[in-house]
């Protein structure tokens, strides 16, 4: 356990989580010196579908951070088919020629990422959590204090950073909820991505297999369902499938879905991940948005704190998610829910822009450029 630190030249990140450990990885890779802290002993598991987006893959693999070995060696299964349901009806199976959607383990992941920051030169402290947080210092829960130049809040949606920042709680926080059920468990293995839209206003359900089992969530970013309304469209759902609930153990894991930080922090208190609001509003996205937020707060720094240049670069995560805060009440507002329904169902471009979407190769803008055409 490190003692107290002063140093006008020390970074602290708080939370190890994807948006952490690459933004810890990066710094630490151009030799500035930074100590991660994060209250969980790794690896730990994290509830999440475990989606990877063909974006997220180039990110990880292009920042050279993961080798395409060392992803390949991370991947449960790769996905290209993906099932689109609206209730009861199938609107189409839609399999893309491009690149796959990739399932992780985030226990697996997250330390995998962790180890990699570590190696880099970072210093890894867990199982202490931060406190309290000034624009100086942080103090954890073992009585420690960290005096610092930048404090970065990689610390999730309820983060104590960001808190500090505006002064109260993050509002507008959803939840996501899922249950891993083991291959060996169904009498069918479903061999596909599936997205069930109709069950929970400005949400879905999910159904992602990998090589070892289903997992089968709901939950919206910005959805108007209470965590019981969530609670029972999934239940349901598992129920009409015939598939016991008494043999699983419900998870569930807040999500941000709204107050997106467009400037990741403020002076030098830095946000990345779930703390900016970084979740896209219409897939859910989260992994590859953490990556990349954690590499631009990074690059802030080793610049000396450019975020005007640094932030506003075109189709950037910060972009993705703006774009998809707007581009959500196409598809989910009441108004023209129907209308997306039958474009996916009938017109084989915009289940195409769907794809493009999920596996992040297509912007929201030539995304619903098909439906309007």
């Amino acid at each position: 356990m490190i003692d107290n630190v002063k140093s006008n030249n020390l970074t602290l990140i708080v939370g190890g989580g994807p948006a952490g450990a690459s933004c810890a990885w990066k710094l630490a890779s151009f030799n500035i010196p930074c100590v991660l802290i994060d209250k969980a002993s790794f690896p730990r598991d994290k509830v999440c579908g475990g989606a990877l987006s063909t974006r997220a893959a180039e990110i990880l693999i292009t920042s050279g951070i993961l080798s395409d070995n060392e992803l390949e060696g991370l991947t449960l299964a790769e996905h290209r088919t993906m099932s689109l349901w609206n209730g009861d009806e199938l609107l189409r199976t839609y399999t893309s020629q491009g690149s796959p959607v990739r399932i992780i383990s985030r226990r697996q992941f997250d330390s995998v990422l962790l180890n990699k920051a570590a190696s880099a030169g970072a210093e890894i402290v867990t199982e202490d959590t931060v406190v309290s947080v000034d624009s100086s210092s942080v103090i954890t829960s073992s009585g420690k204090r960290l005096f610092c130049s930048n404090t970065i809040g990689a610390d999730g949606c309820n983060s104590l950073v960001r808190k500090f920042i505006s002064g109260r709680e993050s509002k507008g926080t959803g939840i996501g909820l899922e249950y891993f059920i083991p291959l060996t468990d169904l009498n069918e293995k479903p061999e596909d991505l599936q997205i069930h839209f109709g069950y929970i206003p400005y949400g879905y359900i999910w159904v992602f297999p990998d090589s070892e089992k289903v997992t089968i969530g709901a939950g919206g970013v910005g959805s108007p369902a209470s965590p019981s309304d969530i609670t029972e469209a999934l239940n349901g759902f598992m129920k009409d499938r015939s598939i016991s609930l008494d043999k699983y153990q419900l998870q569930g894991a807040p999500i941000p879905s709204c107050e997106l930080d467009r400037n990741l922090g403020k002076g030098n208190i830095y946000l990345a991940g779930d703390a900016a609001g970084l979740v896209d509003h219409v897939s859910g996205e989260g992994i590859g948005h953490a990556v990349e937020s954690g590499f631009l707060v990074a690059d802030c720094i080793i610049s000396g704190g450019d975020r005007k240049t640094l932030l506003n670069k075109k189709n950037c995560c910060i972009s993705i998610v703006r774009q998809s805060m707007f581009y959500r009440h196409l598809l989910f507002s009441p108004f023209t829910h129907g209308a997306a329904m039958m474009g996916l169902r009938d017109n084989e471009e915009f289940a195409q822009g769907y794809w493009n979407i999920i596996s992040g190769t297509e912007s929201y803008s030539e995304m619903f450029r098909r439906l309007l055409t």
